[in-house]
C-alpha cells in the first residue's frame, strides 16, 4: 500500500483526548505509512494525567508510535510557539533520532511548526490542516474540560469511562439500596447495576 508521507506527526496536550484528536491521528494514519504521536502539557489538567493519555492513546492506535513526556524539562503550555516548536523538534531528533515529512493538525500553528521542524531536521516537512473550521467535530478541549458529561457524545468509550464515578451500596435486605440506586441513575443520566448479593447468596 503506497502513501503519500512517508512520516507523519501529530502534536497535543490531548486533555482529554476527544474525537477531534482522533481525527486528526486517523487523517495521518490514513496518509503515512508511520505516524508519530507526541503529547506532553504544563501543568496537567486533572483526570489527564501523562500516564492516562498514553494509555488512551496506545489503546487507540496501537499502529502509531507514541512518545508522551512526563518530565522537569517541558515548557508551560503558556510558553511561546517557538519554544514549543524547537521542543518538539528536540523530541524527534535527540529522543526519538527520527525525521518526519508531514504534521498534522487543526490548529493554525500548523505552518509554524513545519517550518520550524523543517529547518531543525533538515528536510522538507509539509503542513496538513484537518478540520480548521472544527465543523466535522464541533469541540474542543477547554469545552471538554468544563464539563466532560455534558459533551462525552465527542470522547471514546475508553477515554470517557475514566472520567465516571463508580458508587457501592451496601447494606442488609430491604434496606432500599436498589431502590436509590434506581433513582440516582436516573437523577444523573447513567445506567445502573442490580443487586446482586441475593442471586449469589441463593446460588
Amino acid at each position: 500500500m503506497s502513501h503519500r508521507f512517508q512520516r507523519g506527526l501529530v502534536v497535543g496536550k490531548f486533555s482529554p483526548l476527544h474525537r477531534g484528536h482522533m481525527a486528526v491521528i486517523e487523517t495521518a494514519l490514513a496518509q503515512c505509512a508511520q505516524v508519530i504521536v507526541l503529547s506532553y502539557s504544563v501543568p496537567e489538567f486533572a483526570g489527564c494525567e501523562a500516564s492516562r493519555r498514553e494509555r488512551w492513546l496506545r489503546t487507540l492506535f496501537p499502529r502509531a508510535t507514541i512518545l508522551v513526556v512526563d518530565d522537569v524539562h517541558m515548557p508551560p503550555n503558556h510558553a511561546p510557539d517557538d519554544v514549543h516548536r524547537l521542543f518538539c523538534a528536540r523530541l524527534l531528533r535527540d529522543r526519538l533520532h527520527s525525521t518526519v515529512d508531514a504534521v498534522f493538525t487543526s490548529e493554525d500553528y500548523g505552518d509554524g511548526l513545519a517550518s520550524t521542524l523543517s529547518a531543525q531536521l533538515g528536510s522538507a516537512v509539509m503542513h496538513v490542516c484537518v478540520d480548521r473550521a472544527r465543523a466535522g467535530v464541533p469541540i474542543s478541549g477547554t469545552q471538554l474540560r468544563a464539563d466532560v458529561h455534558t459533551y462525552r457524545t465527542f470522547l471514546h468509550p475508553e477515554v470517557y469511562s475514566d472520567f465516571v464515578g463508580r458508587v457501592c451500596f451496601l447494606g442488609a435486605e430491604s434496606s432500599g439500596k436498589s431502590t436509590l440506586a434506581t433513582a440516582l441513575a436516573a437523577e444523573f443520566d447513567t445506567t445502573h447495576a442490580p443487586e446482586f448479593g441475593r442471586e449469589l447468596s441463593e446460588a
